[in-house]
């Protein structure tokens, strides 16, 4: 990386840092009561890593250059195509973000949520959505909101509430994250147990997706219609239960590649977390599936994470193991690709809204076809405003 590259780098997370401390701390100083309506929030995080030790087999099957990033590299944010390989950057994982919300009443709330990143610098739309409480139980929310595929699905872009540099990859990561429509959540609690259930659908469209610049040139635009899901959450003690099933109608228009696919995709996925104050486990498992009926082949990818960490006064350590492995029903239509990784993670909590991570990971590109086998460090400065 040249070293004009670095300080636009840095300019550029330097202005980001400013301008949401800046917009946060104007607007609360506005605020004339605690009981004001309005309130604004805001989050960072600066990240930087590079690949070490990183190589191309000689049975390699791949493309040696991923949106535009020589490899031997590693993916860590496939939404956003953000990749590292041996030169250091602060592009593929850095991003900023404000969030709104305003109650009209105790009952109707307005929420918004603006994103820009390393990887894409348009400020970018998250969250945009109505909420109404019909009672204590019952609530609707209308607009544009995250698909709660995942257990960090509605938080994933805020550093400090979870351990790792990033949630892993293996999981977190498809070409629409977002949707626009509809859903309905239903909360009680019964003993010791706090119980929540949703239902959404909607539908989402994403012009020039950034996730299909990983495997196309040119302009690849992506529409998920017909999207229908719905999730379970149970809270018992020390012990988080989640299960979500989500199902839509896939259609990726790619005219220089004269790529014109649609697909029927499911995918469910379970959770299970468990806090013992000191210790604690994070397991997650997903599996979706793509069945595209006119072409006669089908695609489906299994994957999980499993990490332990103990809470030493500021400090987490944290491990953590996580694969992804695709089937193809018809190799010669599509060559599946599998990769595993195993990482360390460092955590110091600043204070209760800040954290710094230093994370190192070891990549396995199991199938030989993507990126090819590599050792990431990183590091992070993650804060709330």
């Amino acid at each position: 990386m040249t070293r004009v590259k670095i300080q636009l780098q840095r300019k550029l997370f330097a202005y980001l840092i400013s301008s949401v401390s800046l917009f946060v701390t104007s607007a609360k100083a506005e605020e004339t009561d605690a009981t004001s309506n309005f309130k604004l929030s805001g989050f960072l995080s600066v990240v930087g890593g590079r690949t070490f030790n990183g190589e191309i087999p000689a049975n390699y099957a791949g493309n040696t250059t991923i949106n535009g990033t020589n490899c031997p590299c590693y993916t860590a944010d496939w939404t956003n195509a953000g990749v590292y390989n041996s030169g250091f950057s602060l592009q593929p994982e850095s991003r900023a973000g404000i969030q709104v919300n305003y109650n009209i009443n105790k009952d109707f709330n307005l929420t918004g949520q603006v994103v820009v990143r390393g990887a894409d610098s348009t400020p970018n739309i998250q969250w945009a959505y109505a909420s109404y409480k019909l009672n204590n139980e019952w609530e609707v929310q209308a607009g544009r909101k995250r698909i709660p595929l995942y257990f960090y699905s509605d938080f994933q872009d805020i550093g400090v509430a979870y351990p790792w540099v990033s949630p892993p990859p293996e999981l977190y990561g498809w070409e629409a994250t977002n949707y626009n429509g509809a859903s309905v959540r239903y909360r009680t609690n019964f003993g010791e147990n706090n119980l929540s259930f949703s239902a959404f659908g909607g539908r989402e469209k994403v012009n020039d997706s950034l996730y299909e610049k990983l495997g196309y040139t040119g302009q690849t635009n992506v529409t998920w219609s017909n999207i229908l899901g719905a999730d379970a959450e149970l809270d018992r003690g020390p012990l988080t239960l989640r299960a979500v099933y989500v199902q839509a109608d896939v259609l990726v228009i790619n005219a220089l590649n004269s790529i014109n696919s649609t697909a029927k995709l499911k995918a469910f996925g379970v959770a299970a977390n468990l806090d013992l104050d000191d210790w604690f486990f994070l397991t997650e498992l997903t599996q979706l599936s793509r069945n595209f009926e006119s072409a006669g082949y089908k695609i489906t990818a299994p994957a999980y994470t499993v990490g332990a960490g103990y809470h030493y006064g500021a400090w987490t350590p944290f491990i953590n193991y996580a694969s992804y492995r695709e089937t193809s029903t018809d190799l010669s239509q599509y060559q599946p690709q599998s990769y595993k990784r195993t990482s360390a993670t460092l955590r110091y909590d600043i204070d209760a809204k800040s954290a710094i991570k230093v994370q190192l990971d070891k990549h396995l590109d199991v199938t030989n076809n993507y990126g090819g086998n590599v050792k990431v460090f990183r590091i992070a400065y993650d804060r709330l405003f």
